[in-house]
């Protein structure tokens, strides 16, 4: 039996930092996707802070690297801090931690 994925929260604590907690993966990517005017409700920079994340798989990179290149199509800078130590391991193995601002 598969477990469900712990909803994807993005709480916003003001115009520049979002809080993001829960699960992005596989079974809720185009949610995640959806909901990226979220993340840039005021056209300011943006940090996320995703300490909150409960799971990390390559789904999870994927949405952050959309959100990343969509804010840098907007002229935002978006900085994720507190990667779980998870999606660091993957996004060093990718190489694709540049990308994010996690180098």
């Amino acid at each position: 039996m598969s477990r469900a994925p712990d909803a994807l929260r993005i709480e916003r604590a003001d115009a520049a930092h979002v809080r993001i907690a829960g699960e992005i993966g596989f079974a809720n990517a185009a949610d995640a996707v959806a909901r990226t005017g979220e993340l840039f409700a005021g056209n300011a920079d943006v940090t996320a802070d995703l300490s909150a994340l409960t799971r990390a798989d390559s789904a999870t990179l994927g949405v952050l690297l959309l959100w990343a290149a969509t804010a840098a199509v907007r002229g935002i800078r978006l900085r994720f801090a507190n990667a779980p130590q998870g999606l660091r391991a993957l996004a060093h193995l990718c190489d694709a931690e540049p990308l994010l601002g996690l180098a």
